[in-house]
Parts: structure tokens; C-alpha cells; sequence
């Protein structure tokens, strides 16, 4: 192969992955009840793509190429216990940084005031009795 076929392959390639990417992003973040947000990890904040299902709350990585969540908490087991409101400077508006408890584990999401108020709801409008506690 000459190098000319081979810059043109690996070019084809990067476009094919990137446009898979795109699709992706464009597939998980159109879905109804679809959020950007981020998820702390250790010490730092990891963007992503929160959804809420029938049953749970799934997080996506936005830089990945797979389908499945990588995280997913039952909306049963979901507990807010702790919220602060910051002012979004990056975007404008008001972000929420929420402390929840999952099966004892802590998981922090940040997410703009609407799209945190829309999980508020969400987590709130469980059936009746399965929910037992919780800060809302």
C-alpha cells in the first residue's frame, strides 16, 4: 500500500469513529428525560449525559463509544440528602451540586437548576410507598 492509501484508510476510519460518536451523543441525549450533568469522581468533575428511566436514573460518559451506561441507580435506592446552588459562570444561570445515597454509597451529580429540578420531580413522583426517605 502506498502512503497516500494509507492516510486516506486512516482518515476514513477517524471520520467512521467520529461520525459513531456523534451519533451516539446525538442517540443518548435525545431521549426523553435525557440531562447533561456530571458525576464526580475521586476529586474531579466528569461530564456526562443522565437519563431517567421507568426503574432508574443510567449515566453515560460522554467521551465513549458504547451503548450501555456506565452507571446505573435504582429509583427506589436513590436518596438526596444534600444540595448547594452556585452560580454557572461558564453558561450563565444556576447550576445544583447534589449529594445522593445509593445503597449507602455516595453519588454526586452537578447539573443546570431545570434539569436538577426535573430529577427532584422525577424522584419524587415514585409510586406511593417506595420511597421511605429522603431530603426533597
Amino acid at each position: 500500500m502506498t502512503p497516500a492509501t494509507i492516510t486516506v484508510v486512516v482518515a476514513l476510519l477517524a471520520l467512521g469513529v467520529l461520525a459513531l460518536f456523534l451519533w451516539r451523543l446525538r442517540t443518548i441525549g435525545g431521549r426523553v428525560g435525557s440531562f447533561q450533568c456530571a458525576l464526580r469522581r475521586s476529586s474531579r468533575w466528569v461530564p456526562g449525559i443522565a437519563a431517567y428511566t421507568r426503574d432508574a436514573l443510567v449515566w453515560y460518559d460522554v467521551v465513549s463509544l458504547s451503548r450501555r451506561p456506565r452507571h446505573r441507580w435504582d429509583r427506589d435506592e436513590l436518596l438526596l440528602e444534600d444540595r448547594v446552588v452556585r452560580p454557572d459562570l461558564r453558561h450563565g444561570g444556576t447550576l445544583v451540586e447534589a449529594r445522593f445515597a445509593h445503597h449507602g454509597e455516595p453519588v454526586e451529580l452537578s447539573a443546570q437548576a431545570p434539569a436538577f429540578e426535573g430529577l427532584v420531580s422525577w424522584l419524587e413522583a415514585s409510586p406511593p410507598g417506595a420511597r421511605s426517605r429522603g431530603v426533597y
